[in-house]
Protein backbone atom coordinates (compact mmCIF):
# COMPACT_ATOMS: atom_id res chain seq x y z
CA UNK A 1 0.00 0.00 0.00
CA UNK A 2 2.89 2.50 0.73
CA UNK A 3 4.66 1.57 -2.71
CA UNK A 4 1.32 2.74 -4.45
CA UNK A 5 1.08 5.75 -2.31
CA UNK A 6 4.15 6.58 -3.03
CA UNK A 7 3.94 5.69 -7.05
CA UNK A 8 0.52 8.43 -6.98
CA UNK A 9 2.02 11.09 -5.27
CA UNK A 10 5.73 10.95 -7.00
CA UNK A 11 3.49 10.63 -10.41
CA UNK A 12 1.61 13.50 -9.45
CA UNK A 13 4.78 15.89 -8.08
CA UNK A 14 6.35 15.08 -11.40
CA UNK A 15 2.95 15.88 -13.22
CA UNK A 16 2.97 19.23 -11.46
CA UNK A 17 6.40 20.32 -11.75
CA UNK A 18 6.55 19.28 -15.06
CA UNK A 19 3.35 21.31 -15.99
CA UNK A 20 4.36 24.69 -14.10
CA UNK A 21 6.13 27.29 -16.18
CA UNK A 22 7.77 29.32 -13.28
CA UNK A 23 9.33 26.77 -10.42
CA UNK A 24 9.27 29.16 -6.89
CA UNK A 25 12.91 29.62 -5.62
CA UNK A 26 13.80 26.88 -2.94
CA UNK A 27 15.49 27.22 0.24
CA UNK A 28 19.08 25.83 0.35
CA UNK A 29 20.00 23.06 2.86
CA UNK A 30 21.68 23.74 5.71
CA UNK A 31 24.93 22.38 3.77
CA UNK A 32 24.37 24.12 1.07
CA UNK A 33 23.77 27.89 2.27
CA UNK A 34 26.99 27.36 4.57
CA UNK A 35 29.08 26.09 0.75
CA UNK A 36 27.54 29.50 -0.56
CA UNK A 37 29.34 31.55 2.43
CA UNK A 38 32.15 33.38 0.98
CA UNK A 39 34.64 32.31 3.74
CA UNK A 40 33.67 28.89 3.51
CA UNK A 41 35.93 26.66 1.75
CA UNK A 42 36.62 22.69 1.52
CA UNK A 43 39.25 21.66 3.91
CA UNK A 44 38.66 17.37 2.59
CA UNK A 45 37.15 15.72 -0.29
CA UNK A 46 36.86 12.58 -1.50
CA UNK A 47 34.67 11.25 -4.90
CA UNK A 48 32.55 8.31 -3.66
CA UNK A 49 30.65 7.35 -6.49
CA UNK A 50 29.81 8.05 -9.91
CA UNK A 51 26.53 7.21 -11.98
CA UNK A 52 26.81 7.25 -15.92
CA UNK A 53 24.60 6.66 -17.87
CA UNK A 54 23.45 7.69 -21.84
CA UNK A 55 21.24 10.71 -20.90
CA UNK A 56 23.26 11.66 -17.44
CA UNK A 57 25.70 11.94 -14.90
CA UNK A 58 26.20 11.91 -11.28
CA UNK A 59 29.32 12.62 -9.26
CA UNK A 60 28.63 12.22 -5.61
CA UNK A 61 31.73 13.34 -3.58
CA UNK A 62 32.00 13.34 0.28
CA UNK A 63 33.26 16.72 1.84
CA UNK A 64 34.02 18.29 4.89
CA UNK A 65 33.75 22.38 4.75
CA UNK A 66 34.99 25.37 7.01
CA UNK A 67 33.92 28.72 7.65
CA UNK A 68 37.56 30.45 7.71
CA UNK A 69 36.19 33.32 9.59
CA UNK A 70 34.69 31.00 12.26
CA UNK A 71 37.52 28.09 11.75
CA UNK A 72 35.46 25.59 14.74
CA UNK A 73 32.46 26.10 12.67
CA UNK A 74 32.59 22.97 10.02
CA UNK A 75 30.10 21.03 8.13
CA UNK A 76 30.41 17.55 6.82
CA UNK A 77 28.25 15.74 4.36
CA UNK A 78 27.99 15.16 0.61
CA UNK A 79 27.67 17.07 -2.77
CA UNK A 80 25.94 15.46 -5.43
CA UNK A 81 26.92 17.12 -8.68
CA UNK A 82 24.28 16.07 -11.47
CA UNK A 83 24.84 16.69 -15.14
CA UNK A 84 22.99 16.03 -18.84
CA UNK A 85 22.79 17.57 -22.40
CA UNK A 86 19.97 20.18 -20.86
CA UNK A 87 20.98 20.94 -17.27
CA UNK A 88 23.29 20.97 -14.56
CA UNK A 89 22.66 20.87 -10.59
CA UNK A 90 24.24 20.82 -7.33
CA UNK A 91 23.00 18.88 -4.27
CA UNK A 92 24.06 19.46 -1.02
CA UNK A 93 23.09 16.79 2.12
CA UNK A 94 24.72 17.20 5.67
CA UNK A 95 26.12 14.29 7.46
CA UNK A 96 23.21 14.19 9.83
CA UNK A 97 20.94 13.31 6.85
CA UNK A 98 22.47 10.63 4.66
CA UNK A 99 21.09 7.62 6.72
CA UNK A 100 17.21 8.55 6.32
CA UNK A 101 18.92 8.56 2.18
CA UNK A 102 20.49 5.64 1.94
CA UNK A 103 17.69 4.06 3.77
CA UNK A 104 15.06 5.44 1.29
CA UNK A 105 17.08 4.46 -1.74
CA UNK A 106 17.71 1.29 -0.61
CA UNK A 107 13.78 1.06 -0.33
CA UNK A 108 13.01 2.14 -3.92
CA UNK A 109 15.71 -0.57 -4.66
CA UNK A 110 13.59 -3.01 -2.83
CA UNK A 111 10.44 -2.15 -4.12
CA UNK A 112 11.36 -1.37 -7.67
CA UNK A 113 12.95 -5.08 -7.67
CA UNK A 114 9.55 -6.54 -6.59
CA UNK A 115 7.62 -4.32 -9.32
CA UNK A 116 9.60 -5.58 -11.72
CA UNK A 117 9.35 -9.33 -10.82
CA UNK A 118 5.41 -8.96 -10.13
CA UNK A 119 5.06 -7.98 -13.68
CA UNK A 120 3.58 -4.44 -12.39
CA UNK A 121 5.85 -1.85 -13.54
CA UNK A 122 2.98 -0.55 -16.02
CA UNK A 123 0.60 -0.14 -13.20
CA UNK A 124 -0.83 3.64 -12.08
CA UNK A 125 1.16 5.57 -15.11
CA UNK A 126 1.81 9.38 -15.57
CA UNK A 127 0.07 11.09 -18.56
CA UNK A 128 3.35 10.78 -20.54
CA UNK A 129 3.30 6.64 -19.78
CA UNK A 130 6.11 6.62 -17.05
CA UNK A 131 5.36 4.70 -13.84
CA UNK A 132 7.33 5.63 -10.88
CA UNK A 133 8.54 3.88 -7.18
CA UNK A 134 9.55 6.11 -4.51
CA UNK A 135 10.15 6.05 -0.90
CA UNK A 136 7.80 7.87 1.82
CA UNK A 137 11.27 10.23 2.43
CA UNK A 138 10.55 11.85 -0.84
CA UNK A 139 6.66 12.25 -0.67
CA UNK A 140 5.44 15.75 -1.40
CA UNK A 141 1.83 14.88 -2.19
CA UNK A 142 0.40 17.59 -4.30
CA UNK A 143 2.83 20.34 -2.45
CA UNK A 144 6.00 21.76 -3.87
CA UNK A 145 9.02 20.97 -2.06
CA UNK A 146 10.59 23.83 0.07
CA UNK A 147 13.97 23.19 -0.12
CA UNK A 148 16.48 22.09 -2.57
CA UNK A 149 17.33 18.52 -1.24
CA UNK A 150 17.19 15.19 -3.07
CA UNK A 151 14.66 13.60 -4.42
CA UNK A 152 14.67 10.25 -5.96
CA UNK A 153 12.88 7.28 -7.82
CA UNK A 154 13.00 4.60 -10.05
CA UNK A 155 10.99 4.96 -13.70
CA UNK A 156 9.77 2.66 -15.68
CA UNK A 157 9.06 4.41 -19.20
CA UNK A 158 7.85 3.04 -22.38
CA UNK A 159 11.48 2.87 -23.48
CA UNK A 160 13.74 2.61 -20.85
CA UNK A 161 14.24 2.68 -17.10
CA UNK A 162 15.82 3.46 -14.26
CA UNK A 163 17.10 5.54 -11.47
CA UNK A 164 15.53 9.46 -11.95
CA UNK A 165 17.20 12.05 -9.47
CA UNK A 166 16.41 16.01 -8.95
CA UNK A 167 16.97 18.79 -6.99
CA UNK A 168 13.18 19.20 -6.74
CA UNK A 169 13.76 22.04 -9.16
CA UNK A 170 11.41 20.97 -12.27
CA UNK A 171 14.88 19.54 -14.06
CA UNK A 172 15.17 16.00 -13.64
CA UNK A 173 18.13 13.43 -14.67
CA UNK A 174 17.55 10.31 -16.03
CA UNK A 175 19.72 7.24 -15.69
CA UNK A 176 18.38 4.54 -17.88
CA UNK A 177 19.82 0.85 -16.86
CA UNK A 178 21.18 2.40 -13.16
CA UNK A 179 19.51 1.35 -10.01
CA UNK A 180 19.20 3.34 -7.10
CA UNK A 181 21.75 0.95 -5.19
CA UNK A 182 24.47 2.77 -6.57
CA UNK A 183 23.62 6.02 -4.99
CA UNK A 184 22.88 4.20 -2.05
CA UNK A 185 26.28 2.40 -1.58
CA UNK A 186 28.13 5.94 -2.54
CA UNK A 187 26.27 7.41 0.38
CA UNK A 188 27.36 4.01 2.21
CA UNK A 189 31.04 5.02 1.23
CA UNK A 190 30.56 9.00 2.34
CA UNK A 191 29.75 7.91 5.33
CA UNK A 192 32.50 5.64 6.36
CA UNK A 193 34.86 7.96 4.48
CA UNK A 194 33.67 10.64 7.14
CA UNK A 195 33.40 8.60 9.72
CA UNK A 196 37.50 8.39 9.32
CA UNK A 197 38.08 11.96 8.93
CA UNK A 198 36.43 12.95 12.47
Amino acid sequence: MKTLLSLLCFGLFCAVASAQDQIPSLQPTPMEAFAGQSATHVVWSKEVGRIESSESQAVITALILQDTAQPPDRMRGIRIDLSSRESKDQIYLGEETLALYKNALDVIERDSMRKRNDGTTRDHLTSDGTAFVGAELFWYADKRPLVHALNAAYYFAPDSSGLYLSGCKGDGFKFPDQQASQLSQAIGRAMNELESHQ
